[in-house]
């Protein structure tokens, strides 16, 4: 009975202090703490301290829990904060009053656990009453459009935190705000939900995606922004992951729809794509198919906007032609630039669109619609090996226009050229087809003499080097070195000529170099003029006191006609004007110089012929009949010989008038270029080496690992030459064919697919 009534009256003295009051004046409340202090004294000898401890912390949590309550029933702002501040007065100096009565250590431990019973029951709740009430003073401006406060934030912790009292037991800021947040960030976030849900709502409609993705696109935008006012950094990024999740993943097929056709007519519907895309966690689902749909987009853009033959080359629509092979590769290139331009708008230069750009136009390039026309003289290896050659050309149309816009950098200016084409060569899979199509330009560059600049020449070389591969390389390095060989040898002849001879340049090439590279026409044979003929034997008995130290032995020469021209001066009897007394100098290949030689009075004939027939200079020069009338056909377009309709005879036009005081009918520069069996035959020749490196590379890994199953081994091969051209499955399954056949490999017993070396 005692120790109810000591209970009993220990309640009445804490309820007396405890108890909210109107306004005690600080005397009542100072003799009350008083009173209670004493009484607690007197009781610490009727029981224990821990007893009294206990008791008076179960009795404030009790007492704390009505508190709560009856302050979440006030108006939200001013007067919550005001009556939290007023009761957190009083039960600190009860708190600190009690824990005085108690003993140092006890009372320190007994305080510490009030004001945490003080957080725990009380603060939370008001926490969470404010949280609410910030929520929706938010959520009210995001409705009405009113302007955010980014105070609040900062407010509002200042009232949990700042304006605690500074005597109170100290708790970590991050506890104190890590108990805001918890009961804040949900609400916080499902209201932005609930908000943008409620805007696009009228917008789930087929027809309506472009909308829904505009809107969308700006109400994320906005609470992302809203957000850093509002929301911890950590907690941007869950509000981030949930409205992606919302209102972006649920709506990816009609979003990805809507973007393949966006592609070509709107850049920011585009961007908005993209950055709703990016947004979604794990975003390499939701981006995988865009990236995909731009990669088809590039391929079906470049073959669809490619432009034909005869509006890249309006002049001279022949596909022999090299005019053409310039327009293309520069609109290649500016489609090049126009679309990675286009992923720096729209995707942020992001590696995987970058990637489906790459992928794309190489499919375009490599594509059997590319130019629309599966001709062999329009696949981009060629048109890229004729846009270098164009380049390094000196007396090309690009090459002028260039030394014109850059008199003191021609150099720089090709090479920049050329690194732009280096862009698209490394997207073209046939790159070994490239180096044969550059290689056979080059032989005729050499050998004719027009090229800009050996420097140029090594300098291009150098920069196909790392995509081509260095052994494909250093042949056309060999032939350039072969051609400054050939410059020193004539060096060394020139000084021994006769002063009787005539003017001649001679260049000696190594038919291991050049055989493949030059005109299948090079092996026709004639009667040269004698003064040709005695200059070339001049020239072969210096070569041969050079290089042949016995008879019948040593390097041996053939001349090749068809690359060799002449200027000679020719005198027309009646000429008129300053021409008459000088002539013209005539540039004339060496069919043509033998043809002339029959009309003056030094041919073959012994004197000067009136007018000879086809068929008649055929005989005398041993030339082929077709031939002789190709070159007939050139010289009588140029009016220096003209026909007789009777008998089908040609003579020399005496009256032969022009203006041009120099002419060239020699044909070289037509040369420069391949013809349609050329370019044929050096893509049968690339297919024959294509086969032969995979037979060898067959080989080579059979005999390092005896036995290997056939997928592997077509991996092994793919993956050997896939930087120099692609491997086709059925030349692969044939060189295996092949090989099996000549039992060079056998088909293990049991298991066809797995290959075993024969020894």
């Amino acid at each position: 009975m005692a120790d109810i009534l000591f209970w009993s009256d220990l309640r009445q003295c804490l309820d007396s202090v405890l108890v909210e009051q109107q306004m005690m004046s600080i005397c009542d409340y100072m003799k009350t703490s008083i009173a209670v202090n004493t009484y607690l004294k007197e009781a610490k000898a009727k029981t224990a301290v821990e007893e009294v401890q206990l008791w008076v912390v179960a009795y404030v949590n009790g007492h704390l829990a009505v508190i709560a309550r009856r302050m979440l029933k006030l108006e939200h702002g001013p007067p919550l904060i005001a009556a939290y501040v007023a009761q957190w007065q009083y039960f600190a100096q009860a708190s600190q009053a009690m824990s005085g009565c108690l003993g140092q250590t006890v009372g320190i431990g007994m305080r510490e656990a009030m004001v945490q019973a003080w957080y725990t029951t009380v603060f939370r709740r008001i926490a969470a009453s404010m949280a609410a009430a910030m929520v929706a003073l938010v959520d009210g401006a995001r409705k009405d459009g009113g302007v955010d406060d980014p105070q609040l934030l900062s407010n509002l912790s200042c009232v949990l935190v700042d304006l605690r009292p500074t005597h109170a037991p100290e708790l970590p800021r991050g506890e104190l705000l890590g108990v805001y947040f918890a009961w804040y960030l949900e609400p916080y976030v499902w209201a932005a939900v609930r908000h943008i849900d409620s805007c696009t709502s009228h917008l789930r409609t087929p027809g309506s995606t472009r909308e829904y993705i505009r809107l969308v696109t700006r109400l994320i935008d906005d609470e992302e922004r809203r957000a850093v006012a509002y929301l911890r950094p950590e907690s941007v990024e869950s509000l981030r992951c949930v409205l992606a999740q919302r209102f972006v993943a649920g709506s990816l097929a009609a979003i990805h729809a809507e973007a393949e056709l966006m592609l070509a007519t709107d850049d920011e519907d585009l961007r908005s794509v993209f950055c709703l895309l990016r947004r979604v966690p794990a975003d390499r689902v939701a981006m995988q198919p865009l990236c995909d749909v731009f990669r088809a987009y590039v391929t079906q853009h470049t073959l669809a906007a490619m432009p034909s033959l005869a509006e890249l080359n309006p002049n001279d629509a022949s596909v022999s032609s090299l005019a053409f092979a310039r327009n293309a590769v520069d609109w290649l290139i500016a489609e090049l630039n126009h679309l990675r331009a286009m992923t720096t708008r729209c995707f942020d230069d992001d590696p995987r669109f970058s990637n489906s750009l790459v992928a794309g136009l190489r499919e375009a390039l490599n594509s059997k619609d590319f130019m629309g026309s599966g001709h062999p003289q329009l696949e981009a290896p060629r048109l890229l090996a004729g846009y270098f050659g164009l380049l390094l050309q000196a007396d090309s149309a690009l090459a002028l226009e260039l030394a014109a816009a850059h008199p003191t950098g021609f150099e720089n200016a090709v090479e920049s050229r050329a690194r732009e084409a280096l862009q698209l060569c490394e997207l073209v899979n046939g790159k070994d087809k490239l180096t044969y199509h550059y290689r056979s330009l080059l032989a005729r560059r050499l050998v004719t003499d027009s090229s800009s600049s050996v420097d140029l020449e090594r300098t291009v070389v150098a920069m196909l080097t790392p995509l081509t591969g260095i052994d494909s390389t250093n042949r056309i390095n060999d032939m350039i070195e072969d051609m400054n060989l050939s410059h020193t040898l004539f060096a060394d002849y020139r000084p021994s000529v006769s002063s009787g001879s005539l003017d001649v340049s001679v260049k000696v090439l190594r038919e291991n170099l050049w055989c493949g590279n030059l005109s299948s026409e090079l092996s026709r044979t004639m009667i040269v003029p004698r003064q040709v003929s005695a200059a070339c034997e001049e020239f072969i008995e210096m070569y041969k006191s050079r290089y042949n130290s016995a008879p019948g032995k040593g390097r041996k020469l053939q001349w090749l006609w068809a690359y060799s021209k002449a200027t000679i001066q020719l005198y027309f009897p009646h000429s008129v004007g300053r021409v008459a007394q000088t002539g013209y100098t005539i540039v004339v290949n060496t069919y043509q110089l033998a043809i002339l030689a029959l009309f003056t009075d030094a041919s073959c004939l012994g004197s000067a012929a009136q007018q000879l027939t086809p068929a008649e200079i055929s005989l005398h020069i041993k030339l082929h009949p077709a031939a002789v009338k190709s070159e007939l056909a050139v010289l009588a377009r140029a009016g220096i010989l003209v026909s007789n309709k009777s008998n089908d005879a040609v003579m020399m036009n005496s009256s032969f008038n022009s203006r041009r005081l120099r002419i060239d009918v020699s044909g070289i520069k037509r040369m420069r270029q391949e013809t349609v069996a050329e370019t044929t035959k050096i893509d049968s020749y690339v297919d024959s080496e294509r086969y032969l490196q995979i037979q060898s590379a067959i080989m080579t890994e059979m005999k390092r690992r005896l036995s290997i199953h056939h997928t592997k081994l077509l991996n092994f091969v793919t993956t050997r030459f896939e930087r120099v051209f692609p491997v086709e499955r059925p030349v692969f399954k044939r060189v295996i064919g092949v090989l099996i056949t000549d039992r060079y490999i056998r088909q293990k017993e049991g298991d066809f697919n797995i290959y075993e070396y024969i020894a």
